[in-house]
């Protein structure tokens, strides 16, 4: 199955009943202050938004996070938000390249400091998990995206070359920014619709680059 490395597919949460409203806080983790900073994930429809300033300074704060929770994790930042000036979701996207083997280890440890496993039935598997959570900086409300993905994986490049290619290239921005705005314009602000829709520009641009577009 093609797996570019556009990061809102299989993202929607569970809107089953008693579902935590979106910012609630989770019990487990803790950060200095002695409790988790890491809130609830909801899903809500995609909008396409202008790129935020604060988005690289609060990657850095959840890095932080990740690194406090399982230490020599190193995780980096991907995805628009990482690439200034340009417009996205406002989701914060993180790669965590993990040992296959540390994967169930890894994933453990950052349940338990907050963030929270997929429940959908198309999730994200266990090999290959991605966590969500929200965080509060300087009053707003961001969703996160943790992407914990063995290090042995073609999705690591891609993912990192795509976000590469972004920030190198202005007019690869705009147009990719204009079709994020024309699927929304269409009405496709379901995540796996709006996925879909954007399915074909990513893998091109992919193999453009000599980048994966398989598992």
């Amino acid at each position: 199955m093609s797996r570019e490395p556009d990061l809102d597919e299989h993202a929607r949460a569970d809107a089953s009943p008693g579902r935590r409203r979106a910012g609630a806080r989770r019990p487990a983790g803790k950060d200095s202050a002695g409790s988790s900073p890491i809130e609830w994930y909801d899903r809500v429809p995609i909008q396409v938004r202008e790129y935020d300033p604060e988005a690289p300074r609060l990657a850095r704060r959840v890095i932080e996070l990740v690194a406090a929770a399982r230490p020599g994790a190193v995780a980096e930042h991907i995805g628009s938000s990482a690439v200034p000036g340009l417009a996205g979701k406002g989701i914060i996207d993180l790669l965590l390249p993990t040992p296959p083997d540390d994967i169930a280890e890894v994933a453990e440890a950052l349940v338990a400091a907050g963030f929270q496993r997929q429940t959908i039935a198309d999730a994200f598997p266990p090999s290959r998990p991605m966590l969500q959570g929200a965080i509060h900086h300087r009053g707003k409300l961001y969703r996160l995206h943790l992407h914990v993905v063995p290090t042995s994986s073609g999705e690591v490049a891609a993912m990192r070359g795509f976000r590469d290619a972004l920030r190198a290239d202005q007019a690869l921005r705009d147009r990719y920014v204009a079709l994020k705005r024309d699927i929304v314009a269409r009405g496709l602000t379901e995540p796996r619709a709006f996925t879909h829709a954007k399915r074909d520009f990513i893998t091109a641009t992919l193999e453009r680059l000599g980048l994966p577009t398989e598992d």
